[in-house]
């Protein structure tokens, strides 16, 4: 009875700041308290919202619910199914048959929110990560990448977000699709193989799909609706909120994987940008001119040097090196250069 008045007080708010967090830890050490407390406070505020807060009664018929819910874990199999009734019943008078629905299909997912905590794992420049979600999906991360989850990943949603670029071996799961969010493009899946690379300083996104299907949506409403096939490579506009579709060589935007540096007609900033990322460097444009110029090259193992003499014999670039120290990453600086 203790534990049920301490459920009852924080669902209806009756409790000290100070004994939430105690009460909180108390009722999620225990499996059958959790389900209780969510399935009561989902019924808290729906009923909230009818307007027709009797307290005493709900209370009241919150404290014989619980009652027969503790009781209910006694019982044998065969008469549970009878006593299923009973519960159902009880909800009804509570809340009437729209807030059972609302028990039966959902959580009281602003409560469950605010719980929530994020797992983040970080590429620092320079670097890759690989990583094995608690759903078994397989994601790589490229360098200056930050791929976030919360706590209820695999368990009520398999949502993800991404800041940076990052491949994606995902797991099938039809009633639980994965979903990646990254600036206000949203990218829902079931189980597939694609690369997204989605800079927070990039303009663009882009999602190249390698096997499977994917369906891009906006996050901000539900009128933008684009379906990938394998092969096709989608670049999302931030700024514009628009989508470009096209067949791609989906190898030219995923074997970074393993260590590839492929040009195909790339813009020169864009070319600074991925160094940038890879070498973990700064490279400072000094001439305008500079980002006229467009780069094609395929690196394996080359090191930063044998890419920044291939860049200066096949571009109108010139570029110094300056002196490294220990609080500044190495400056490289691109100057124009006409041949």
């Amino acid at each position: 009875m203790e534990n049920t008045n301490k459920i009852v007080n924080l669902v209806t708010g009756n409790i000290h700041p100070e004994n939430k967090k105690k009460v909180l830890a108390e009722i999620h050490a225990n499996e059958e308290s959790r389900k209780t407390f969510h399935k009561l406070k989902a019924a808290w505020v729906v009923f909230s919202f009818t307007k027709k807060k009797q307290d005493y009664e709900i209370e009241k018929s919150y404290l014989a619910l619980h009652k027969k819910i503790q009781r209910h874990k006694y019982l044998p199999f065969h008469s549970k199914i009878s006593y299923n009734l009973k519960y159902a019943a009880i909800l009804f008078i509570i809340i009437g048959l729209p807030v059972l629905w609302y028990l039966i299909n959902q959580t009281s997912s602003s409560e469950v929110n605010k719980e929530l905590k994020y797992v983040s794992v970080v590429a620092d420049n320079g670097q890759m990560s690989k990583i094995i979600l608690p759903d078994s999906s397989l994601v790589l991360l490229n360098s200056g990448t930050t791929l976030s989850y919360n706590s209820s990943y695999a368990i009520t949603n398999r949502d993800l977000i991404l800041k940076g670029q990052a491949y994606l071996q995902v797991k099938k799961d039809s009633k639980n699709p994965l979903t990646v969010t990254c600036n206000n493009l949203k990218v829902k899946v079931l189980g597939t193989e694609f690369d997204i690379s989605a800079y927070p300083e990039d303009d663009k996104i882009q999602v190249v799909l390698e096997t499977g299907s994917i369906q891009l949506l906006r996050t901000e409403d539900d009128s933008f609706s684009y379906t990938l096939k394998p092969g096709e490579m989608a670049q999302y506009d931030v700024k514009q909120k628009d989508v470009v579709i096209e067949k791609v060589n989906t190898a030219d935007y995923t074997t970074w994987k393993e260590g590839s540096l492929i040009f195909n007609d790339v813009p020169m900033a864009n070319v600074t940008k991925r160094l940038e990322r890879r070498f973990d460097i700064e490279i400072v444009i000094k001439d305008k001119e500079v980002y006229q110029s467009v780069f094609n090259a395929n690196f394996k193992e080359e090191d930063l040097t044998e890419i920044l003499e291939y860049i200066q014999y096949t571009c109108p670039i010139k570029y110094t090196v300056e002196k490294e120290t220990n609080e500044n990453k190495k400056k490289i600086k691109f100057y124009y250069q006409p041949n």
